[in-house]
């Protein structure tokens, strides 16, 4: 096993894969993540680092997960339970007394009187639906594509162990696979990362007063601390910054 913490004071990321302890034939990818806001030097500065969302991915080559086996789904119900509440409102026309040959007009589809004196009675019914939805957070929900995201229900700094030794997915070996592979990245966006200053003295103050113009400067230094720099070929930002990965090659079966 490969691994590697490129920021170990913000992320670590631990993967094993072994045979499943409940299922024969399966392995099971255990995970080991932790993280924290940490004192970073960016340039000429201790800056504090921290990251509000996280994505932690998988690819597998040479075997297929195990269906109901990841990690932190979300599944919605099939079904949602309503009330419905129906209100109803009575307008009914005051009668009085008119003459055969009187013409009487009442303003409105609903109400009216004839000649005679008859009254009309309108019904009017209202019909409010009310829902009922319990909101569950899941601090590491899975996504499509072998995708986990790890993020805190109101955006706060992500800070403590998020995964101990958990299975993220089962998965079987591919029948005449040449090998197996599992490669585990920690990825987050410029836009989940927030840098702040630490040092409070007049230098430093007078250095974040203009960090507007500075930021992108401590970012891409930031990003030069991750694994792959996330600047590819042309120099250009492609948006993601790599913080751990692991990479296991498994033996091959006997």
């Amino acid at each position: 096993m490969n691994t590697t913490n490129a920021v170990s004071e913000l992320c670590e990321l631990v993967v094993r894969v072994e045979p499943s302890s409940t299922r024969e034939n399966e392995l099971d990818c255990l995970v080991e993540l932790r993280l924290a806001s940490g004192d970073l030097d960016l340039g000429d500065e201790t800056c504090e680092i921290s990251i509000s969302k996280l994505t932690l991915s998988l690819d597998i080559e040479g075997a297929s997960p195990v269906p109901e086996s990841r990690y932190g789904e979300s599944r919605r119900p099939p079904t949602s339970e309503m009330d419905r509440v129906i209100t109803q409102k009575n307008h009914v026309a005051k009668g009085f007394k008119a003459s055969a040959n009187a013409t009487v007009d009442i303003t409105g589809p609903s109400l009216g009187a004839s000649a005679s004196g008859e009254m009309h009675v309108s019904v009017q019914r209202e019909t409010t639906l009310t829902s009922h939805d319990l909101l569950v957070h899941n601090l590491v929900k899975a996504l499509p594509n072998l995708r986990w995201e790890v993020r805190e229900a109101d955006d706060s700094p992500l800070n403590g162990t998020y995964l101990e030794s958990d299975s993220l997915v089962r998965f079987a070996r591919a029948e005449r696979a040449n090998r197996t592979t599992v490669l585990a990245r920690a990825t987050v966006r410029q836009r989940d990362v927030a840098i702040a200053q630490v040092a409070k003295d007049k230098r430093s103050l007078r250095y974040f007063e203009r960090f507007s113009r500075t930021q992108r400067r401590l970012m891409d230094i930031f990003i030069s601390k991750s694994i792959d720099s996330a600047l590819r070929g042309t120099g250009k930002y492609v948006g993601e910054i790599t913080l751990s990965s692991a990479n296991i090659q498994l033996p091959d079966e006997e």
